[in-house]
């Protein structure tokens, strides 16, 4: 009984680490995709940002329906708080840079704009650590 219950705390501990990842996921992308001109490099963050949001969503089927073996639970939720960690950094990066171009203020919007510029090389360290935890999940797949 109590092996039971710990597969299914486990279980709902993995989804909600998934709805917590597309949460933010779903933040972040709304922000890429309102800029207007998006650079090239951030419209490619969207389309990752994208499929890792799918590959997210097939570990929370996954998990619901409770047929991944127990081996691999660990190792997915390990994998999950890493994609949960970098996708949070993106996101609080996001806000700072939502809040600052829906400002009022003309200075503090154009400011905006070029930290958006200047942020590209976060984003890009950030992409990279997406993409390899993308990987991993997709390999736990």
């Amino acid at each position: 009984m109590a092996e039971v219950l710990g597969v299914v705390a486990s279980g709902i501990s993995v989804a909600s680490l998934a709805i917590q990842i597309l949460d933010n996921i779903n933040r972040v992308t709304n922000f890429y995709a309102s800029i207007k001109e998006a650079p090239t490099d951030i419209q490619r963050v969207l389309l990752e940002l994208q499929l890792l949001s799918s590959i997210v969503s097939g570990i929370q089927i996954v998990f619901e329906k409770r047929s991944l073996p127990e081996n691999n639970e660990a190792t997915t939720r390990k994998s999950l708080d890493l994609v949960r960690h970098d996708i949070k950094k993106l996101s609080d990066l996001t806000l700072t840079l939502e809040r600052k171009l829906n400002s009022e203020k003309r200075t503090v919007r154009t400011w905006a704009r070029v930290q958006t510029v200047l942020s590209e090389k976060k984003i890009a360290v950030l992409r990279d650590h997406l993409d390899r935890a993308k990987g991993t999940l997709q390999l736990l797949q």
